[in-house]
């Protein structure tokens, strides 16, 4: 297939319950003219590669246009994105996670939008979907880009109106990917959508947007990464953040504040999470942020516990953690049960 428009990569790992919705929604697109779908086979243990191909040969006429890929060994989200990213040949790049799945018509207006505007990057608004329903997420373009990174950075600071470091609503040219080398590190399967949109975004000279809701971000799915919370993936979030740190402050955007409260608040996830163990690495982390100052960001169930592990106070503060976790997980059975 010839001028491809847009590449489609999906990253298959463990979603066997969710691999089929995810892919018919690729082929029901009113846009398959021109675009490619690469499916990146992270080493799955489940079915997902055999619902794939099941699905694949219903929709035979696409055949020419889809890739599977096989990774030899299991390496990651970021390394699957990365082989999709280093097969692809569209004018333009869009992620889909394989739990998640587009709108039918979300490849053909967002090309549009591109095509009219000559984008760069090309955003959409989301859901965030739930067992009970879909919640509407609007993604607003600031007038600055510096206000665009900002908001991802700090987004409490914009009333958490931003367009996010998503990289499934962000369809992108592909050679902003290539010309700046711009890929995902591999090791870094949460944050890795943070370090590739903030570059996107930071070299992008046209970023537009098309005011509708394309993408169901799955919020059910209890093995995504976003739903794991463990101290491991609380500190590849934070190398994330250093690394769009230094990348920024390389090029002389500085914003110290803004990052400062991204480490606090991470910093706070970790604390909250980790076991015993590992809770004073997280303790040690960053002794410059002060408590006073970003309050406002905790929980205010969490602002005693937290005071209380800050002031070395670890066994009181472990047992109100446990209750806090308690209390979540029985109000969480409960809300399931009457829903």
């Amino acid at each position: 297939m010839k001028d491809i428009a847009i590449s489609v990569i999906v990253p298959i790992y463990g979603v066997e319950k969710y691999i089929e919705r995810c892919v018919r929604s690729l082929f029901r697109q009113t846009m398959t003219d021109k675009v490619e779908f690469i499916f990146v086979n992270d080493c799955t243990r489940d079915r997902s590669i055999e619902v794939l191909t099941a699905v694949i040969d219903e929709y035979s006429h696409l055949s020419s246009q889809i890739k599977i890929i096989n990774h030899l060994r299991n390496r990651g989200l970021a390394a699957a994105r990365k082989t999709g990213l280093a097969a692809a040949c569209g004018e333009y790049i869009l992620h889909l996670d394989s739990d998640d799945y587009f709108e039918p018509d979300m490849l053909e207006l967002m090309y549009g939008e591109a095509l009219a505007k000559n984008a760069d990057v090309v955003v959409s608004d989301f859901f965030m979907t739930f067992k009970r329903g879909d919640e509407y997420k609007e993604c607003p373009i600031y007038d600055t880009k510096e206000d665009i990174l900002k908001s991802i950075i700090a987004p409490s600071r914009y009333g958490n109106k931003t367009i996010g470091p998503s990289v499934w609503n962000k369809l992108t040219k592909r050679s902003i990917y290539t010309r700046h080398n711009i890929n995902p590190i591999e090791g870094i399967n949460h944050g890795e959508d943070f370090i590739i949109a903030m570059q996107i975004l930071y070299y992008a000279d046209v970023i537009t947007k098309v005011d509708h809701a394309f993408v169901h971000y799955n919020k059910q799915n209890p093995g995504s990464y976003t739903q794991n919370k463990s101290a491991s993936i609380t500190l590849q979030r934070l190398r994330a953040t250093e690394i769009v740190a230094d990348f920024l402050s390389e090029k002389g955007a500085v914003y110290d504040e803004e990052f400062n409260e991204r480490r606090f608040i991470e910093k706070l996830i970790g604390i909250a999470n980790c076991d015993q163990a590992e809770l004073q690495e997280f303790l040690l982390m960053y002794p410059w942020l002060d408590y006073e100052k970003h309050k406002q960001l905790v929980p205010r169930r969490w602002r005693l516990p937290y005071k209380m592990a800050l002031h070395g106070n670890i066994r009181l503060f472990c047992c109100m953690r446990l209750g806090i976790k308690i209390v979540a997980y029985i109000y969480r059975t409960i809300t399931s049960i009457l829903q």
